[in-house]
């Protein structure tokens, strides 16, 4: 999911390879005056009580700082301005945000850095006004880019904050409504057997509504078991989980689901791979996965469940199917926990996923699969 997002930031503020060589001639001319820039930087930030709430440590505190921001202007001036650059971002980010920075503070102080670095690149390119203009324009990306980085941070933040309280919410719901389920349970068997005792004329119309009520109570009891698995996320294992065998697993228990739905199920597995995780979880994951895709999918159409190596540490998991798609306005909510289009669905299924795969130090996302279907996308550790 974060590449994803450093690449959207990228390809929205336009920023590319000439933006790269650009920033990288000037920054040769700005390193000696780097240590001005961040003085300046900080002295804007303490003028405002708040901030300086947040940034408290004293001398050395701010000192520390202020050698930090030298090092990030360099990296933003050298690069590469790559996946590892987007999660130092972040990182830098979080530590805002745990200090309680003020969000808008970072805002004006980004214009200091912009003016002094603008005047760096006036006085270094005084002598052509089209490479000077041209370096503004990639610093100006960059910059917007960094703004980004910030936004989604602080967005991290509150969507951390409002998961937590939903789990809290859940957790605890799930519990009041268990124990008088349960209940329930226990009375609808006693008078089944009470039932099953009368004449056998007499059991039909009894037995079949409380075949109903057994059902609908078995699926309350799986929805409260969805609910409880989102509310308590834990520490996974880190074993070793052989994915042939594993997406193997899962096709051959749904294969006569597809073929009811005439759909068809075909795999593209790398031998081989195996991801770092506890293979349970990681079941569920593609589980969840493939059904979404199977109900996506018109009769007729195939689901493509893939694994390949993608990184020297990492491996994809792919689901494409050839349904409708997902719309832009969904895709920012289809992660969510409780929202769904299905009519019976209870809105936990990707939101699982999502925890599953985070908590294995992974990322899943949803782009459109080649056919303008949905393709989710999961990257996990290789063991």
């Amino acid at each position: 999911m974060a590449v994803n997002v450093f690449d959207e930031l990228l390809s929205y503020v336009g920023f590319g390879p000439e933006d790269g060589e650009a920033l990288r001639r000037l920054h040769p001319i700005a390193q000696p005056r780097l240590p001005r820039i961040s003085e300046e930087f900080y002295q804007r930030i303490l003028e405002h009580p708040d901030a300086r709430r947040a940034l408290e440590g004293g001398e050395s505190q701010v000192g520390r700082l202020k050698r930090t921001l030298v090092e990030w202007m360099d990296g933003l001036l050298a690069g590469p301005w790559d996946d590892a650059y987007f999660e130092r971002r972040c990182r830098i980010g979080r530590v805002h945000v745990r200090i309680a920075l003020p969000q808008h503070y970072m805002f004006g102080a980004m214009n200091v850095l912009r003016r002094g670095l603008g005047a760096v690149i006036d006085q270094g390119f005084a002598g052509d006004a089209r490479l000077a203009s041209r370096v503004r324009v990639a610093l100006d990306r960059i910059l917007d880019v960094e703004l980004g980085i910030m936004l989604h941070t602080y967005r991290e933040d509150l969507e951390a904050q409002r998961m937590a309280a939903v789990r809290t919410l859940t957790a605890g719901l799930s519990h009041e409504i268990r124990n008088p389920l349960n209940a329930a349970s226990l009375q609808l068997a006693v008078l089944e057997r009470r039932v099953r005792k009368l004449p056998s004329a007499e059991q039909t119309g009894p037995l079949e509504p409380l075949a109903l009520v057994r059902e609908e109570i078995r699926r309350l009891d799986h929805l409260l078991e969805d609910f409880l698995q989102f509310a308590r996320p834990r520490t996974m294992r880190q074993d070793p989980v052989p994915m042939e065998t594993l997406v193997g697993r899962v096709v051959d228990l749904l294969a006569t689901d597809a073929e009811g739905r005439g759909v068809k199920l075909r795999l593209e597995i790398e031998a081989g791979l195996e991801a770092r995780g506890e293979e349970l979880r990681l079941r569920e994951v593609v589980m969840n996965l493939v059904l979404n895709a199977l109900d996506a999918s018109p009769r007729g159409g195939e689901v493509r469940v893939s694994v390949r190596r993608v990184t020297a540490d990492q491996l994809e998991l792919r689901v494409d199917d050839e349904g409708a798609g997902v719309s832009q306005e969904l895709r920012e909510r289809i992660f969510q926990p409780f929202f769904t289009t299905k009519p019976a669905g209870s809105g936990l299924g990707l939101a699982i996923v999502q925890s599953i795969v985070g908590q294995h130090g992974g990322a899943v996302r949803l782009e459109e699969s080649g056919g303008g279907g949905a393709s989710f996308r999961v990257r996990l550790p290789l063991a």
